[in-house]
């Protein structure tokens, strides 16, 4: 099933798989509800699996105001009438995740966060420049080219799955390339949850998964690491040989993970 749901001031594209309990999961940058293909396959024959465009992204509406994800995603659990949900949040999905567990903690079951970007903790001067430097692309010389110089520049080589794993390289290049999910909207108007979520996440009372791709930044893998001393109910897992978004290299291992995890947590 997929539809749209009414959120203020535009819509959001969502998309619904599989019965028993709701699971949300929620993309990162350069992507949208598409790179979750793999985990849906596996996942829904035991949740009812619930993927979304974020706004600004896939066929979502595009941002021309100040906006919430937090409030998106409230307004997706309500219209679909759930009361408890795990949100598996992939990068910035993952900040959504922590965002929205901190602003409504009844409403969420436990957590699945990979790679996890978590707002409040501040990024390297070099990472802030070479993200402001594509949305500076987009706007200067056009959509096609900034995503051609994304895809080629050094920097970003930690996002994309080595060459050897040619089938998940040419995915996530693929969403990368969509220029629905490339820098449509300034990321000013996307509103974080304040307090800032990294000082907070010892509140959070969830079980909660966190998954580690061992070829990742460097920056992102610490991030992992404090998230998981700072969250008490927390697991954390790397996944050996993965770049940024562990899900599309190794389907397999990341959904026996996962299935795992909600087992436990379920107990």
């Amino acid at each position: 099933m997929s539809q749209y749901a009414d959120v203020s001031r535009g819509d959001i594209f969502y998309t619904v798989a599989g019965s028993g309990e709701p699971l949300i999961l929620i993309h990162g940058n350069f992507n949208d509800h598409g790179i979750w293909k793999e985990q849906v396959s596996t996942l829904a024959s035991h949740y009812q699996c619930i993927r979304y465009d974020l706004r600004g992204y896939g066929r979502s509406s595009t941002p021309t105001a100040a906006f919430s994800n937090v409030e998106d995603l409230k307004a997706l659990v309500d219209m679909l009438g759930l009361e408890k949900v795990t949100l598996m949040g992939s990068s910035s999905g993952g900040g959504l995740a922590a965002d929205f567990s901190l602003a409504y903690p009844e409403l969420v079951r436990a957590l699945i966060l990979v790679a996890p970007s978590i707002h409040g903790n501040k990024y390297p001067v070099s990472m802030m420049w070479q993200g402001t430097k594509n949305f500076i692309n987009a706007r200067l010389r056009g959509q096609e080219k900034a995503i051609k110089l994304f895809l080629t520049n050094p920097f970003w080589h930690y996002y994309f799955p080595s060459g050897t794993k040619g089938e998940a390289r040419l995915k996530v290049v693929h969403h990368a390339s969509n220029r629905d999910n490339f820098c449509r909207f300034p990321p000013k108007l996307s509103l974080a949850l304040k307090p800032y979520a990294f000082g907070r996440l010892h509140e959070l009372d969830i079980p909660t998964l966190i998954i580690v791709p061992e070829l990742d930044h460097p920056f992102n893998v610490r991030t992992a690491n404090a998230v998981h001393a700072k969250i008490k109910d927390s697991t954390i897992i790397t996944m050996q040989g993965c770049s940024h978004l562990p899900f599309v290299e190794e389907p397999e291992e990341f959904n026996r993970h996962v299935l795992e995890f909600l087992s436990n947590s379920n107990a």
